[in-house]
């Protein structure tokens, strides 16, 4: 069974790679044809802004959860280092609990968002629905907090990469 979550793993973090990359793609190739519009024509297409900025927006969120899935987020680990390899495990789930429980929290404000987004109808980019954009919100933040949870569960050892992990 542990072979197979482990290959449903990397499975799913090359579909996020793939997803990261092909994003970050778009949006270098879409930012110069716009630079390149402006600057020999004048003028560029009205919707590219907009564009790029929910890029950013799913950019930073995939982005995020890549990091989850190695456990790479942003953190001040300078006094953990100074504890015994049994604390350092304790105060690790401890953070990871409460990581999972405010990425739990988030998922929820976003998702009622999201609805009020469906409710108003909002558009974006002309015509199109906005929570068809705006759903990377709840769902990364959903996917964040699982992987914390399991982290919170079963942790690496002290000092051992997540990489192997079925996060």
């Amino acid at each position: 069974m542990k072979p197979f979550i482990l290959a449903l793993g990397r499975f799913f973090s090359r579909v996020e790679d793939l997803i990261l990359a092909t994003l970050l793609g778009a949006m270098i190739v879409l930012a110069v044809w716009q630079i390149v519009q402006r600057n020999l024509f004048g003028n560029g297409f009205v919707w590219t802004d907009e564009l790029l900025r929910l890029l950013v927006l799913w950019l930073t969120m995939v982005g995020s959860i890549i990091a989850s899935r190695n456990d790479h987020h942003i953190r001040m680990d300078l006094l953990i280092n100074l504890l015994s390899p049994l604390w350092q495990m304790r105060l690790k789930r401890v953070v990871y609990l409460v990581t999972a429980v405010a990425c739990g929290a988030l998922s929820y404000a976003s998702a009622r968002f999201v609805l009020m987004e469906i409710e108003f109808d909002s558009l974006l980019l002309g015509s199109y629905p906005a929570w068809w954009f705006q759903i990377i919100l709840p769902v990364g933040f959903a996917l964040i907090a699982w992987r914390y949870l399991l982290l919170t569960v079963w942790p690496p050892k002290v000092n051992e990469s997540v990489e192997g992990s079925p996060c």
